[in-house]
């Protein structure tokens, strides 16, 4: 309460770079990134900050279950790029598979089944801001698959340089927010924190946001990419909803309902048949 938006998303990626900033130094030198991963680390996350700024500007109109739904579509994203890529660059003549996005589109239909229950409602201006979440999550993902391809030692120091983009993205979006609200002069300012500070509430979800699903998300995510394929990361991705729901009925007392069962078992059935192909391609 009384702390903005912009300036929420200012702590949380603040606190995510100063708390991974220490051990980035001495990773930079074990790692020997060079200026190549970290021009591609800077592009990465230039990504995840466009995907960013669409989930907060989309948020701003549209509920948080379609948000949900519509980012939970970066892994049809992702399978039918990294599908195009694989057929543009193999040097034998290869056709498109489609049968990789089957596993994709089965992952969406399950998290729109848990999230939204039926109550999708009327469509806004949110729910178009919103698509920027799968197209640039989607490509941040096939960019760190990439990138930590050839630097698999690389995973904090990459995971900082990413998080340090969105980091100044989302000061930019501080500074700007002013002028979205009708502001005739613009003038830079330095953050305010002290809202942040006086609301309990607000220093623990940020502490929390930056640390753990910020921080720490990223940090492993990283370092998963480098054995994970980025097709079939994103749709693990897309239990996240299912997590959410089961910890919410077992520290809530919500009811984990029919469609939370079904919506569950496409989302497990997806990533189980994603595996699938995978070891069957291996052979």
């Amino acid at each position: 309460p009384g702390v903005d938006p912009s300036m929420y998303t200012v702590g949380r990626f603040g606190v995510a770079v100063a708390a991974l900033a220490p051990g980035t130094i001495g990773t930079l030198k074990k790692s020997k990134i060079d200026m190549e991963t970290l021009w591609e680390s800077t592009v990465c996350g230039s990504w995840v900050a466009f995907g960013y700024l669409g989930q907060t500007l989309g948020l701003m109109t549209t509920t948080a279950s379609k948000s949900c739904v519509i980012c939970s579509l970066h892994c049809v994203f992702v399978a039918v790029v990294a599908e195009v890529w694989r057929v543009s660059r193999s040097t034998a003549e290869t056709k498109f598979d489609y049968t990789r996005l089957i596993p994709a589109m089965i992952a969406v239909v399950g998290v729109a089944i848990v999230e939204l229950k039926g109550a999708g409602g009327a469509p806004t201006i949110g729910d178009a801001l919103s698509f920027a979440q799968p197209i640039g999550f989607g490509m941040g993902y096939l960019k760190l698959e990439e990138i930590m391809a050839k630097k698999p030692d690389g995973g904090l120091a990459v995971a900082t340089i990413k998080l340090s983009v969105v980091f100044l993205a989302s000061l930019l979006m501080y500074e700007l927010t002013p002028l979205f609200s009708g502001a005739s002069d613009f003038a830079l300012t330095v953050p305010d924190i002290s809202p942040i500070l006086a609301s309990p509430m607000a220093m623990g979800g940020i502490l929390y946001t930056g640390l753990v699903t910020t921080a720490a998300a990223l940090w492993v995510e990283s370092i998963a990419f480098a054995k994970v394929s980025a097709t079939d990361a994103s749709i693990i991705l897309t239990t996240e909803p299912l997590f959410a729901a089961f910890i919410g009925a077992m520290t809530l007392g919500e009811i984990f309902g029919a469609s939370d069962y079904l919506g569950a078992t496409l989302i497990v059935g997806a990533c189980a048949s994603a595996v699938l192909m995978g070891s069957k391609e291996e052979h």
